[in-house]
């Protein structure tokens, strides 16, 4: 907030003051002049023609009894422009009928009976310029309030334009990598592949070749053997590299495959509860599901030294997917380890947390030393990317 003074901070209050009678108002400019800059005026025609000069006029005291017109419409008058101005109307006499005319058509903050006091009048024209300034600070305060509504809203909007640009840069950038392991996996199919299987076929055209030899043919047994474990391996590469197996068959049934996949390659059983995610109808979306549980996983074989997994798969409120994979293996102390996972967590778990953000969504892990390792991922159906 600004912490310079305004103008009309530092100078002194403009009070217009509006009198047909001489001796009053030069008693009233004299009495005055040095706490406030008096503007004098005779009629209230000369009055609307200097408020519409004069910028800032704190107040406005005038005489009922004008020529021409009453002090109540002029008062009026200057409450339509500037609510803010204070009204004050003074007046030889009144009654009931003046005060709720008055109040209703001026809106006026006091009444002043002629002969006016000069120790009463300096006190209500105190009180007044104490409540012009508080009313006028208000003003200040909630123009920048809204001000500053205004510039968050705008930024807000930018941020959420950044965003939005982020997650698509983002998309592209992970459509790219999964096109290039497209790439490589298909190389690894057609050419090792069918380098591996045209190897394995010269060593059965050799083994028929040395039957007599017994070593031999022990030999080309065995490293056929390894060829076909390589096979194998290049195969489960393969895949996991490109999971085809989405396009070809949905998300569903690789979520299920993989399972099998896992259990099978890393001797760990699993129990599976899957629910159906085919409302995630883009392949994008499909994908980063895909390969969230596949990293997942692949943190357990590596890590976890379990022998039993569960994962299931629940549809919430609101078409909010969860996805819960828990572990009976060593676990850890999320607590103690939070500055080494922040400092070392490697690009697993960050790619984790970036998938999920992109699906509009988060991971969350919890792990205690001896009891496992739980990870839950959430996300809605809904979102814009699925």
């Amino acid at each position: 907030m600004d912490t310079f003074p305004y103008q009309w901070q530092l100078d002194k209050l403009k009070v217009l003051f509006v009198e047909n009678e001489r001796k009053s108002s030069e008693l009233f400019v004299s009495c005055f002049d040095e706490e406030f800059l008096i503007i004098p005026v005779a009629t209230a025609e000369d009055a609307l023609e200097v408020f519409d000069k004069e910028s800032d006029i704190a107040m406005i005291l005038t005489d009922q009894n004008l020529p021409g017109m009453s002090g109540v419409d002029l008062l009026s008058r200057i409450y339509s422009q500037a609510p803010e101005v204070i009204r004050i109307i003074i007046t030889a006499y009144i009654d009931i009928s003046d005060t709720i005319d008055a109040i209703n058509k001026g809106h006026i903050y006091q009444f002043i009976l002629k002969p006016w006091d000069v120790v009463q009048m300096r006190m209500i024209l105190g009180q007044a310029a104490q409540t012009w300034v508080l009313t006028k600070e208000n003003t200040m305060l909630h123009d920048q309030v809204v001000e500053q509504n205004r510039l968050l809203l705008e930024t807000n909007q930018q941020c959420q334009v950044s965003e939005k640009n982020l997650r698509h840069l983002s998309t592209s950038l992970l459509n790219a990598r999964e096109d290039e392991q497209k790439r490589i996996a298909m190389e690894l199919h057609d050419e090792l592949g069918q380098s591996l299987a045209a190897l394995k076929l010269q060593i059965m055209v050799m083994k028929n070749e040395f039957q007599e030899s017994e070593d031999v043919s022990i030999w080309l047994d065995r490293l056929r053997a390894d060829i076909n474990e390589i096979i194998e391996n290049t195969r489960r590469i393969s895949r996991n590299l490109s999971p085809v197996i989405i396009e070809d068959l949905g998300l569903d049934a690789a979520l299920e495959n993989m399972v099998q996949g896992f259990s099978k390659a890393c001797g760990i059983t699993c129990t599976f509860k899957p629910r159906s995610l085919r409302a995630i109808r883009s392949i994008d979306g499909q994908r980063l599901v895909y390969r969230l549980v596949q990293e997942s996983l692949t943190n357990i074989c590596k890590h976890a030294k379990a022998t039993h997994i569960e994962l299931i798969i629940t549809i919430k409120e609101k078409d909010i997917a969860e996805i819960t994979i828990a572990d009976n293996g060593k676990g850890f102390d999320i607590n103690s380890r939070a500055g080494e996972l922040l400092k070392d967590k490697g690009i697993g778990m960050t790619a984790m947390e970036h998938r999920a953000d992109m699906l509009g969504g988060s991971v969350e892990i919890k792990s205690t030393i001896g009891r496992g390792t739980t990870v839950i991922l959430t996300f809605p159906l809904n979102s814009g990317l699925l």
